[in-house]
């Protein structure tokens, strides 16, 4: 009986701790100077030194180059067919402003895509409904 009681005891630390470890994964920092001004969460910032960081999944977080955090984004995954090189941001250009739309780390074939903003997608919405709108309204 005490040696059924030992190993259930042994067995349920050992899966404490398996989990405090899983849950305790090192976050990665991305460290970048961006020259130029961009766009992060519906918010505008100057060229300057940042960092991101994804405390979780599908959040990512921009930090000034003090580390205090600035704004935050939930993405998506995204793959690709192979790793990447080196670890990338990628910025479209839209209406004359650059918008942080994909974060890529070296040597990881998956990525993470930022969801559109508040306001882009206010856009799209209204676009959408403005087409259905005049579509409706042949004859």
């Amino acid at each position: 009986m005490k040696n059924l009681i030992a190993r259930t005891l042994t067995l349920l630390m050992l899966a404490v701790l398996g989990l405090t470890m899983a849950s305790a994964q090192t976050t990665s920092v991305i460290k970048v100077n961006v020259p130029f001004e961009f766009s992060f969460a519906d918010r505008t910032f100057p060229a300057g030194e940042y960092s991101l960081i994804q405390p979780m999944q599908h959040l990512l977080v921009l930090r000034d180059a003090r580390g205090y955090s600035i704004a935050q984004s939930f993405t998506g995954g995204i793959e690709s067919l192979s790793a990447a090189d080196a670890t990338k941001l990628k910025f479209v250009n839209q209406d004359g402003q650059y918008v942080l739309k994909e974060v890529w780390e070296s040597l990881d074939s998956s990525g993470q895509r930022l969801y559109p903003s508040k306001n882009n997608a206010k856009l799209v919405r209204r676009s959408i409904e403005a087409r259905a709108a005049a579509e409706g309204s042949q004859p």
